[in-house]
């Protein structure tokens, strides 16, 4: 067993979860139809998409990472 491949793997998912709590953080308060001014629904609707593709980029990441570390 690999055990810097494993590592990566638990980092990777912890990464994923840190990010998720962040951007769930980060748009608490944005709403593009109560502050037309600020905040435009497309861009939250395209920043959502973006971070939902990274944080299933952290979770393939670590799924390749740990079976690299049983292989």
């Amino acid at each position: 067993m690999n055990y810097e491949f494993l590592l990566y793997s638990f980092l990777c998912i912890l990464s994923a979860f840190i990010y998720y709590k962040f951007n769930k953080w980060s748009l608490k308060d944005r709403n593009g139809i109560e502050n037309p001014d600020e905040y435009s629904k497309p861009a939250t609707i395209v920043q959502i998409f973006y971070s939902w593709v990274i944080i299933i980029g952290f979770i393939i990441a670590s799924v390749v990472y740990f079976f690299k570390a049983l292989g």
